[in-house]
């Protein structure tokens, strides 16, 4: 009975501060406490994609993207070259990643002498290099100009899918036997046409679980500068315990990060805004953590229609943690309350706040602990749920 009542206490406190959030009489800290963590995760990434005309560039930058050919937003993808002029497509839940579809080299408009000071060259972190049936000279010259210039790029072999069709028509299919086999000729032939050594990897953009399209983004994140590798390593998707883990590991640094921020707002002398702090730093995190681990509509679309697995059955396996469409203040409230400590541990600080000196301590600790707790508590439930997603779509 007594803890009802507290908590009916504070659920009134919550709203009479949402209401003041929404009049925007609570002091500034509390709104702009976002723009203060935007600037950790907003460095940009620019990652060119380009090759011959046909070779899948586009279909590329959508599966690199978590992004289906038909989608809104999605790169045009057709038989004819259609990509004119270097066109960027941000990631729909990390847009500080774009993916340049770069004209094809080779085309009238882009002669292989000319190609990369007409595209920019300088603005790109790294270049793909996307190439389908054989591998051109324009290919092997676009390579050795970018070496030169002292950029990182990668080859990649599209449409895995189709040449894996034909290749399963043949007596004695083996699939291990009949990549290698294909990644030899093309190492092949770059190094007869380029006179240097490349790797060179598989992929299917339409089947990004297979092949070598998670060797890939493990490989490019493992080799970008270290401020610019989590920024790839947090956008992928999951194929793989050990990106899961990856993606923990960062996570468990940024909790530490907003715990401070909500230790700084907590120790403002403002009756109330410790709470307020709180409840819409754990929103936006929340919602945050569920992009980064793929817990939401699109990511599992995405996925589903990758790997033929319905919708309902991803989703099924998705058992602690709601998915980060539905996550809003009201939710991250009603979490909270289950909580006695917070419950507890708020009445109090309510009560301090009017207290010089000691309030604002108790309000900067109070706010780190209960926050550091909470989102530690639901990356554990995170993690959780996207094993259950991985092994689900393994299966």
């Amino acid at each position: 009975m007594g803890n009802t009542i507290i908590k009916d206490s504070v659920r009134r406190e919550f709203e009479d501060l949402k209401r003041d959030l929404n009049e925007g009489s609570i002091p500034k800290v509390a709104a702009e406490y976002k723009e203060h963590l935007n600037k950790m995760n907003n460095l940009p990434l620019n990652i060119a994609v380009t090759g011959h005309s046909g070779s899948g560039k586009s279909s590329f930058v959508n599966a690199f993207r978590g992004v289906n050919d038909d989608d809104d937003g999605a790169a045009k993808v057709g038989t004819v070259e259609g990509t004119m002029k270097p066109k960027a497509y941000s990631h729909p839940s990390f847009p500080n990643m774009k993916l340049w579809d770069l004209p094809g080299i080779g085309t009238p408009k882009f002669q292989a002498t000319e190609y990369l000071k007409k595209v920019q060259f300088e603005k790109y972190d790294l270049f793909i290099i996307v190439i389908s049936i054989r591998l051109t000279e324009n290919d092997a010259f676009l390579a050795k100009e970018i070496k030169r210039m002292g950029r990182k790029f990668y080859f990649v072999c599209s449409k895995m899918d189709a040449n894996m069709q034909v290749e399963k028509r043949k007596g004695n299919f083996n699939m291990q036997k009949t990549l290698e086999t294909i990644r030899n000729y093309y190492e092949n032939s770059l190094r007869s046409a380029g006179d240097f050594s490349a790797r060179v990897f598989l992929i299917s953009s339409w089947e990004v679980h297979m092949y070598d399209f998670p060797l890939l983004r493990e490989t490019m994140a493992a080799e970008l500068p270290e401020h610019k590798k989590n920024i790839l390593t947090l956008a992928v998707h999951i194929f793989s315990k050990k990106e899961l883990m990856k993606k923990k590991e960062l996570m468990e640094s940024y909790i530490k990060k907003v715990a401070w921020v909500s230790c700084v707002c907590g120790a403002v002398p403002v009756p109330g805004l410790s709470m307020a702090c709180d409840i819409v730093i754990l929103v936006d995190t929340l919602k945050y953590f569920c992009k980064v681990f793929g817990l939401d509509d699109q990511s599992l679309h995405f996925l589903a229609a990758q790997t033929g697995k319905a919708f309902k059955e991803l989703k099924s396996a998705i058992k602690k943690t709601p998915l980060g469409n539905v996550i809003d203040a009201e939710l991250v409230f009603s979490l909270l309350t289950r909580s006695s400590i917070w419950v507890a541990v708020s009445l109090v600080e309510l009560a301090l706040d009017f207290i010089p000196i000691i309030g604002s301590v108790f309000g900067g600790a109070s706010s780190y602990v209960i926050t550091y707790r909470f989102l530690n508590s639901f990356l554990d439930d995170a993690l959780e749920d996207a094993q259950n997603v991985l092994a689900k779509f393994l299966q």
